[in-house]
């Protein structure tokens, strides 16, 4: 009985010295708040005094996430612990060799670009500004002032190059050119806002097709009538002019996103099945200087109507074909556009499983309009064996015979 009360004794007596203990430990911890940190923690769990914090981020600096801090931070030295391993950029640069030549200020911090160094619940770059809400495409940069394409070519410098063989970049030397037709901001606005700001410039994939499209305008005025261009199906399918066309893309003609008649059945995938089909038009889809473009026929940029073909569409057909252009002395007035498809009541446009582009196979096509005739005839088509041969006009028959 003695032996058990004196082990209890002993327990409170341990118990109430780890109490006193464990008080003094927090008050001294409870004083650390503004003091100085040790000068050397070599070999110490950061996690001890800072916690895991970088592992409550959506998006974390991955050197943070790993407890690397020593990575960027110092264990010891006169600072004291904490100092950064370099004060300059050429600390992010340890890791982030690729972006040597992306050297806009002192530090990669500075101005806000990158501030949240440590993690972020917002942006993977680590950038606070871009948290911020998109103001518009226009009030982006109202009140801004412009500081010219060198600012700019400071922070987005894989655009340098591309830069100085641009014709875009004639508009900079040029000093008859407004100041607002001019270089990188002729395009995306004053760019004083956007120091370290995502939100403050211009910014096309957040524009509107009205608001992009009059940014081109601006200057590309007289090669394309706005008022009819606005007219056309493209803008009103949502068709925007960067959706063709990139003005830091110089591999194709007129800053095209891809060669052109790619570019075009990118959108008219049915098209492109056309030109698959055995008869059809030589559109060349990999060198169009083989074959013709769809530009031939077509204009993206100023024809009104479903097809926005450049003329109408016997005019467009004959002035390739100028063989079946008549005037005749007998026409076939199934041809006149005013009474039919004109050239397209018998031919496919852009190709066809039956010869020569036609809509079908043999007789039939005769029988799309002559089917009184249709016990007439044992031929496999009506312009065989020399019946109808002169099918588009004759200058000699009624009938069409040669």
């Amino acid at each position: 009985m003695g032996a058990n009360v004196k082990r209890l004794g002993t327990g409170v007596l341990v118990l109430l010295l780890f109490l006193v203990a464990w008080s003094l430990v927090a008050a001294q911890l409870d004083g650390l708040e503004g003091m100085e940190p040790p000068p050397d923690v070599a070999g110490m769990d950061c996690t001890m005094c800072h916690g895991d914090f970088a592992a409550n981020f959506e998006y974390s600096h991955q050197p943070a996430l790993d407890g690397q801090c020593v990575v960027c931070h110092l264990e010891s030295g006169e600072e004291g612990h904490g100092g950064l391993v370099s004060e300059g950029r050429e600390l992010c640069l340890t890791c982030h060799a690729d972006y040597a030549g992306h050297n806009p200020l002192l530090t990669c911090w500075a101005a806000s670009c990158h501030a949240d160094v440590h993690g972020s619940n917002e942006d993977p770059l680590l950038n606070p500004s871009r948290q911020e809400e998109y103001p518009g495409f226009c009030e982006a940069t109202a009140g801004a002032q412009y500081i010219g394409s060198g600012e700019c070519l400071g922070c987005h410098c894989e655009y340098a190059d591309w830069w100085k063989r641009s014709i875009h970049s004639l508009s900079d030397t040029d000093q008859d050119t407004p100041i607002n037709r001019r270089g990188c901001e002729g395009c995306h606005g004053p760019g004083s806002n956007h120091w370290g700001r995502w939100a403050g410039i211009g910014y096309f994939e957040q524009a509107s097709v009205e608001e992009a499209d009059a940014v081109c305008f601006n200057c590309h005025r007289d090669e394309i009538y706005a008022a009819d261009y606005m007219k056309t199906l493209h803008p009103l399918a949502g068709v925007a002019c960067t959706t063709c066309h990139d003005p830091h893309f110089l591999e194709n003609p007129s800053n095209l996103t891809m060669p052109a008649n790619e570019l075009c059945f990118s959108c008219h995938k049915t098209v492109r099945a056309d030109f698959n089909k055995m008869s059809r038009h030589p559109v060349d889809n990999e060198d169009p200087r083989t074959g013709m473009l769809c530009t031939e026929c077509h204009s993206p940029h100023g024809a009104e109507g479903s097809p926005m073909l450049k003329l109408p569409k016997d005019e467009l057909c004959v002035s390739c074909h100028v063989d079946k252009a008549g005037p005749f002395v007998y026409d076939h007035i199934g041809y006149d556009p005013a009474l039919g498809d004109g050239c397209l009541t018998c031919h496919s446009q852009h190709g066809s499983n039956s010869p020569n582009l036609l809509l079908m196979n043999g007789r039939g096509v005769c029988l799309q309009c002559h089917s009184d005739m249709a016990s007439h005839g044992g031929a496999a088509t009506c312009w065989t064996t020399g019946c109808h041969a002169e099918h588009h006009g004759s200058n000699a028959n009624f009938f069409f015979f040669n």
